[in-house]
């Protein structure tokens, strides 16, 4: 669509003439007048009509491609110069139509498009008037009339034809020239009309690109007889020779073209194509007769017909620039014949010519399905020039070239290289590498890598295709390699096994052996209890004797006095004192000990050490024959023999069956219909036991009945166990998880009002659910909630003190790090230099800045984008100042402040303290109270407090740290955290880190570089910078990535192009390239390590401990 702009005429009525190329397309323009009316006339065709207003603002009409608008002499005076006219910006709606057309036709991407939009409103008017005054130089219609002209002219065979009285305006090779340059420079617009259907200006240039190679051969005919003005009786058959096409599109010559170099068949340039044909193709026009050189000089001087070399070269030019388009491309693919005639191309003599056409292919190669395109053009090469082998004509000017062009040199290796490598299929890439090997490219390889080694960018195409190189045989080697490696692993698996198993056997008569010391110990020290039970038993017994005896000896005292007062004194108030017992006879036996403890319930075993020894030898057990039909149990059993040696070993579960009520087991978990095994009846007692046992009453809701179900399953505990626990604070029972249970489950207000509604009235507590009975006790426990949060408080305090003890000193020995680091200070002021230096000149120079800044310091690059501010200031630093290169090292606690939040630390501190005063609390209440444990909360409380005391101190601490770091550095503590403050400090140590091992990388290369190059040519040194190597280095690297074939649904404008720029930077690698020649860099890295240790470097000072300068 061409667009062409007028605003705001000055007159009342405008008359103007329009000019008019003979292309119909729709032309839309804007105008702005006063009156209603404005009258236009076009004399050519006859055309008059008045236009209204309101159509010239936004109307739409079927004009012509192009339009020249010339004003008469009064419409000039009155409107006044075109100049004056551009300067006057319409209004902001008008102004965006306006832009909107203008990025259209500049084919921008989205992200400029974007970006444009945004510009204001001045900016846009700019590029409006500045995108006008860019007009091409010619109409499409231009060129492919001067086209179709040089094909009639070079067209021998008289005909009539509408265009043989006309001649062309200037020369063809002038007119190839700008019209390269049209594709390249004008709007996509412009190339869309050219390639549009009605022009078919990429048919009629591949005409005449044919139509040149046909000239390009009678050439040196043309030119004798310029030298000599001398015309030969001499016939040329220009394409007498036809070919037979059978079914199979096989060609058979009728007649011998040896006799005569240049007779050639051009049915043949389109080999399987023959039926493409019009009344301007090839085909049809070379197949009519002869002519002569004389004719043929005669017509190309009279119709300006440029020589044929130059015109070839600049037709693939053309072609190139219309492939760099995205319509252009897929036209091109699209062509019958377009790829067959740009590989015919390579008959030109030039070595720049055929080079731009190896590149062109070779970047086509990269497009999905041009690779096989390719292929089947040179398929068409190897007919129409009748080689024996496909790239035989190629691989010829490749192995024996008249002269070493260079650029041609390294474009047939580039297109060697894809047309080779970049086939996935690994068949297919082994048949294209033997295809070329025959026709001698290994032996040529090996002789350009010694007598070419000076020639660097040929030499690095070489060893692309000697990385991506499938060497079969070297495939098969390793295989074989591989495969001894596998039957070695298999040994060493299986004696690895074998003394697998000996440990397990060790390890299993160890265990034995154990066990068996175990027991002994076990009994052993069971005898030793009953020995100090019967010696504190006797001792007790010896104690008892003894106190008799003194008892009986004060007795015998006693009597002895009174037997020896005299006789018929009165006792002691008359009183009769009872006898002595008697001694206890000579013979006395002391009484035995208590009775032991009463005999286990329920036949329990005896307690460890009391079972018996476990038989000899393992007994076959018995299969059991259930009642029922049961699940099956999905365990890992062991094998009779694996269990030799185990714990298993030791038990008998036989003995059991006869304990357990299997009965009631089989009754619950039996399966299918519940009919018993043996179909027999059950026992009537049986039946009325397991009978269904009705619903009982719930008053909870149902959804916290299910989750109280589950809670009394994991506690596993009674109500009495926990009311007991609470009182006694007990945090064996009431673990973290238990108490995190229970507050879950505090009976709430309206529940402790349901049971006792429910109790009031009367009820049974055994007709609610379990669950209702366990919250019911719940709720009859007294300070339930405090008494949870104070156990709580207790079983979680030493790990939450322990997690917040280790965060706090982490800010403060952060903080006070960071502030005393002397280096880092220095580095701030190396930073502050270079910011200075840099911003100076514009806003002038600052005294600091935020540290929020230094993570800009990778934003900005080189202006090759290959280094950053951050690179060069590292690199400044090792040269100049090493010491501190290593400021890191005083800052060990900066990445551990970072991931604190003290916001978070000084709540839990918080939190911390209000347990406390609910502890006390709690001990103030059961100091009111009679027989409550109290002393383990009194201890608790003295050793918290010290804690919390110690936590309380340091947050603050931490805090006011901060706060004087903070604001050292120029920020604001309250818009400052922790973790955002010291993570800023912890990116930029990170970053300043990795540009200096970056920079220690680029070193290496480097040298390793240079003792790569010393080796083949010594010279190349001193040819070559420092810059230039590490630039190689790093194509090399970035082409190691794979490469793989672009869509052609994901073309798009300037593809091509930026293909061709990629391929000039780095040659094409595949990613196995590199895995595959692993062993091949080890040797290569050895070799560069042995020259460097011997001091073979590139101006890099290794003998001392100077930084190596790296130039940026």
């Amino acid at each position: 669509m061409s667009k062409v702009y007028a605003y705001q005429a000055l007159v009342d009525n405008a008359t103007i003439t329009f000019s008019l190329w003979p292309t119909q397309i729709d032309f839309e323009f804007f105008i702005y007048v006063k009156k209603e009316t404005v009258n236009t006339t076009e004399t050519n065709n006859s055309f008059n009509r008045t236009i209204s207003s309101s159509e010239w603002q936004t109307g739409t009409l079927p004009m012509r491609s192009t339009l020249s608008l010339n004003t008469s002499d009064t419409l000039r005076k009155s409107v006044g110069s075109l100049e004056k006219m551009n300067q006057l910006r319409p209004d902001d709606r008008t102004l965006d139509e306006l832009f909107q057309h203008t990025i259209a036709a500049m084919d921008l991407p989205p992200d400029k498009i974007k970006m444009l939009r945004e510009f204001s409103s001045e900016k846009k008017w700019d590029i409006i008037r500045d995108r006008d005054q860019v007009t091409a130089k010619h109409p499409p219609q231009y060129y492919i009339d001067g086209l179709k002209i040089y094909i009639r002219g070079a067209n021998l065979v008289p005909k009539a034809s509408t265009l043989k009285k006309k001649h062309p305006a200037e020369p063809s090779t002038q007119l190839l020239s700008s019209l390269e340059i049209s594709l390249r420079t004008n709007t996509i617009g412009w190339v869309h009309e050219f390639l549009n259907s009605y022009n078919n200006g990429l048919g009629i240039l591949l005409d005449y690109l044919i139509t040149s190679l046909e000239v390009m051969r009678f050439e040196p005919d043309v030119h004798e007889l310029k030298r000599n003005s001398l015309i030969r009786n001499k016939r040329f058959f220009f394409c007498g020779f036809l070919s037979e096409v059978d079914s199979a599109h096989s060609i058979t010559p009728l007649s011998n073209s040896n006799d005569n170099p240049h007779l050639f068949s051009v049915a043949m340039l389109n080999h399987g194509n023959l039926n493409y044909a019009d009344e301007n193709s090839t085909l049809k026009r070379f197949t009519l007769g002869r002519f002569d050189a004389k004719r043929l000089h005669r017509k190309i001087k009279k119709y300006q017909i440029g020589e044929a070399t130059d015109d070839v070269r600049l037709c693939i030019m053309c072609l190139r620039a219309i492939m760099n388009n995205q319509n252009g491309f897929n036209l091109v693919i699209q062509h019958p014949s377009a790829l067959n005639y740009i590989t015919l191309s390579l008959q030109h003599k030039n070595y720049r010519c055929k080079a731009l056409i190896l590149e062109l292919l070779a970047a086509v190669c990269l497009v999905e399905l041009g690779h096989d395109a390719v292929l089947a053009a040179f398929d068409n090469f190897r007919i129409v020039c009748q080689e024996r082998h496909r790239f035989e004509i190629l691989m010829k000017s490749f192995t024996q070239p008249l002269e070493f062009n260079v650029d041609y040199m390294i474009a047939c290796m580039q297109f060697i290289n894809i047309i080779v490598h970049s086939v996935q299929d690994m068949n297919y890439r082994v048949y294209l590498q033997e295809e070329f090997k025959r026709l001698g490219l290994d032996e040529c390889l090996k002789k350009y890598l010694e007598i070419h080694s000076e020639c660097d960018l040929f030499i690095l195409q070489i060893n692309a295709f000697l990385d991506n190189y499938f060497d079969v045989g070297q495939l098969l080697e390793d295989s074989e390699t591989k495969q001894q490696a596998i039957t070695k692993v298999s040994e060493l698996e299986e004696q690895l096994g074998a003394t697998n198993e000996r440990v397990q056997e060790l390890e299993s008569g160890n265990c034995s052996k154990m066990a068996e010391l175990q027991k002994a110990l076990s009994f052993a020290e069971q005898q030793m209890e009953n020995v100090k039970k019967e010696r504190d038993d006797m001792s007790q017994t010896l104690n008892t004797l003894k106190r008799s005896h003194h008892e009986i000896g004060s007795s015998n005292s006693s009597t002895s006095s009174i037997s020896s007062a005299p006789p018929g004194a009165p006792t002691s108030s008359g009183s009769n004192i009872p006898p002595a017992p008697p001694l206890p006879p000579p013979n006395f036996i002391p009484p035995p000990p208590p009775p032991g403890p009463p005999p286990l319930i329920n036949g329990m075993p005896p307690p460890p050490g009391m079972l018996d020894a476990p038989p000899g030898s393992m007994t076959i057990k018995k299969k059991i024959q259930t009642k029922y039909k049961l699940p099956n149990l999905n365990w890992t059993s062991l094998k009779p023999g694996q269990v030799r040696g185990t714990v298993f070993c030791e038990l008998d579960d036989e003995k059991y069956f006869k304990i357990i009520d299997f009965e009631t087991f089989e009754e619950l978990f039996k399966t299918g219909s519940g009919l018993p095994i043996n179909q027999g009846n059950v026992s009537p007692h049986l039946k009325q036991k397991y009978m269904k046992i009705p619903e009982r009453l719930t008053l909870i809701d149902a959804q916290r009945q299910r989750n109280l179900g589950i809670a009394r399953r994991k506690l596993d505990l009674d109500v009495n166990v926990i009311s007991r626990a609470l009182n006694n604070l007990d945090l064996k029972i009431l673990t973290s998880d238990t108490i995190d249970i229970l507050q879950h489950f505090i009976p709430t207000e309206v529940e402790a009002k349901a049971f006792a509604s429910y109790l009031s009235d009367g009820k049974s507590l055994m007709n609610l659910s379990d669950d209702d009975q366990f919250l019911y006790g719940l709720s009859k426990i007294e300070r339930l909630s405090q008494k949870l949060n104070v156990v709580s408080f207790m079983a979680n305090f030493s790990e939450t003190n322990q997690n917040l003890m280790p965060q706090l000193k982490a800010i403060i020995a952060a903080s006070a790090s960071l502030k005393n680091n002397s280096r880092f200070k220095r580095l701030l002021e190396i930073i502050l230099a270079f910011g200075n230096y840099m911003n100076s000149s514009k806003r002038g120079p600052v005294y600091g800045f935020k540290l929020a800044s230094l993570e800009i310091l990778t934003d900005t690059r080189t202006h090759d984008k290959r280094l950053t501010l951050l690179h060069y200031i590292t690199q400044t630093i090792e040269e100049r100042f090493p010491d501190v290169l290593y400021f890191h090292t005083d800052l060990q606690a900066i990445e551990k402040a970072a991931q604190v939040s003290l916001e978070n630390v000084q709540t839990d501190v918080q939190d911390l303290t209000r347990g406390l005063d609910n502890a006390k609390r709690e001990l103030s209440v059961r100091q009111t109270m009679k027989n409550v444990e109290i002393r383990s909360l009194e201890e608790f409380i003295n050793f918290a407090q010290d804690r919390i005391d110690r936590l309380v101190k340091d947050a603050k601490s931490a805090q006011d740290v901060f706060n004087q770091c903070v604001e050292y550095f120029g920020e604001a503590p309250r818009t400052q955290t922790p973790s955002n403050f010291f993570s800023i400090i912890v990116k930029f140590q990170r970053a300043f880190q990795q540009a200096h091992n970056e920079n220690e990388e680029r070193k290496r290369l480097a040298r390793e570089a240079a003792a790569t190059l010393d080796r083949p040519n010594k010279r190349q040194i001193t040819k070559r910078s420092q810059e230039e190597l590490l630039n190689e280095l790093k194509g090399r690297k970035e082409a190691i990535k794979d490469q793989k074939l672009i869509k052609r649904e994901a073309l798009t404008d300037g593809t091509i192009e930026t293909l061709l720029d990629d391929l000039k930077k780095a040659p094409y690698l595949r990613a196995d390239a590199a895995r595959r020649n692993r062993r091949k860099t080890q040797e290569l890295m050895k070799q560069i390590s042995r020259d460097v240790h011997a001091g073979v470097t590139n101006g890099i000072n290794t003998n001392n401990n100077t930084p190596t300068e790296v130039h940026f």
